[in-house]
């Protein structure tokens, strides 16, 4: 290894070129002789980087495959030049970077101190995927590369005085060169360590956001997957629903057709087709009254209503349904008034519901209880049973559309369109509404809160 010349602020500059109808404008050329010569190749280059506007990514980038191409001319002739330029001015500039190698004839001549392909190709490699154009130009006496870097479009366009002063302004070269330069990519290195790190704690923050939405993303598949098997559901039940009263409307319009009839038994053929009827269109009346409500097209006509009226009217209307069933119905009022805002009939629908519901599900000779209470700023409605109860499973989701489809119990028959409902106008008067129920066969109790009216 030959040993380094000394060190000079920079190599000799060029007269200007030109390249084509384009202006080349020099900055300076370095030998290279020596490893030392290589990494001052290096130092330069990120020197001349800097000055073109380049990024530190870049100016890193720069430096190490001009390094390498360097590298490569010591490795295979020992002589060599690189040097640098920019090809301008035009509405963007470009660094021309010129690295030669010169071998001497008797090298040519024995093939000698010729790199490995491999050696060779790292920097061709690099100049390839850094640089924006790389030309290998072969000469009697040598190979020129030469590389081509178009200045950032933010970069200032530089004048041939501008270079000269910032050559002027350039550092020079330490004595120790090498350490120089162990120390800057040692820095070099920190920095990309610690940006790998960021990058890191980047990855982990955005690993654990995709895993959320993941699961996020699968809660929603189940939950659509069951609001599609309800929806299947629903519809054979539906189905079944109404298949079963209009069998019996069908029957009896046969029998009716066939006559003649004894009148005892015509009246209970048209009791028996009332009876259906009022059936399908209570049934025909919840469906409208859900789809409304899902799209927010109910509107109630709020008033003062004393809830011991309503209670009153409700327990009217299922009278005679319990009283089919022997049933014993307490009602518990108290003696003051219980106000609240809303609207009668849509409150009435509501204990409507919650007294058919206990009737429907409690044997015969069973007992409902009706309780009316104010407590503090809320009214409470209170409808108890001892009746067959609800499953402690199927309490979370009771007030859920189409939630008793999913069930062939009798506790759990039909549409399940009732509570559904319940829920939706109580919650439309700004209340809400709660089961509870010790397990099956031992009653439930339906509890519906609203807040008092305020004069």
């Amino acid at each position: 290894m030959r040993a380094a010349g000394p060190v000079v602020r920079h190599a000799i500059t060029r007269p200007p070129a030109r390249n084509g109808n384009r202006p080349v404008l020099s900055i300076l050329s370095l030998p290279v002789r020596s490893e030392l010569d290589v990494i001052a190749v290096r130092q330069r280059a990120r020197q001349i980087a800097t000055l073109c506007g380049f990024a530190t990514q870049d100016q890193a980038r720069i430096a190490t495959t001009i390094s390498e191409l360097a590298r490569n001319v010591f490795d295979s002739a020992s002589v060599g030049e690189v040097s640098f330029s920019i090809s301008g001015p035009g509405t963007r500039q470009t660094l021309v970077v010129v690295v030669e190698d010169r071998v001497a004839e008797s090298m040519r001549t024995t093939g000698a101190a010729q790199p490995a392909g491999e050696e060779r190709a790292i920097g061709i490699v690099a100049a390839r995927r850094f640089m924006d154009a790389c030309d290998i130009k072969a000469r009697s006496d040598g190979t020129a590369i030469v590389l081509h870097k178009h200045l950032p479009a933010q970069a200032a366009c530089l004048s041939r005085t501008e270079i000269d002063g910032a050559l002027e302004r350039l550092d020079p070269l330490p004595s120790n060169v090498a350490l120089s330069e162990a120390h800057h990519q040692n820095r070099e290195l920190g920095d990309a360590l610690a940006a790998i790190q960021l990058k890191q704690a980047e990855l982990i923050d955005l690993s654990t956001r995709l895993e959320e939405t993941n699961r996020n993303v699968e809660s929603l598949n189940r939950r659509l997957m069951t609001a599609d098997r309800r929806k299947d559901e629903f519809l054979s039940m539906l189905s079944h629903e109404l298949r079963a009263p209009l069998s019996t409307v069908s029957m009896a319009g046969t029998l009716l057709e066939r006559g003649p009839v004894a009148p005892d038994q015509t009246l209970k053929l048209a009791g028996m087709i009332n009876r259906q009827v009022t059936h399908m269109t209570q049934l025909v009346e919840d469906l409208i009254d859900i789809s409304r409500i899902s799209r927010g097209l109910v509107s109630i006509d709020r008033r003062p209503i004393d809830l011991r009226d309503v209670v009153g009217a409700a327990v009217e209307q299922t009278m005679s349904a319990a009283l089919k069933k022997n049933h014993h119905v307490e009602v518990s009022l108290p003696e003051s008034g219980c106000l609240i805002s809303g609207d009668r009939t849509r409150l009435v629908q509501v204990i409507v519901n919650l007294l058919g519901n206990a009737i429907r599900y409690t044997p015969d000779y069973g007992r409902v209880l009706v309780r009316v209470a104010a407590s503090g700023a809320n009214v409470n409605v209170k409808v108890s049973d001892n009746g067959m109860g609800i499953p402690a499973a199927l309490i979370p989701n009771l007030f859920d559309l189409y939630v008793q489809a999913e069930n062939t119990s009798e506790r759990t028959s039909g549409l399940g369109l009732g509570l559904a409902l319940v829920k939706s106008l109580v919650e439309l008067h700004d209340g809400s509404v709660s089961a509870e129920s010790p397990g099956t066969g031992c009653g439930s109790t339906f509890e519906v809160t609203f807040p008092a009216y305020v004069r």
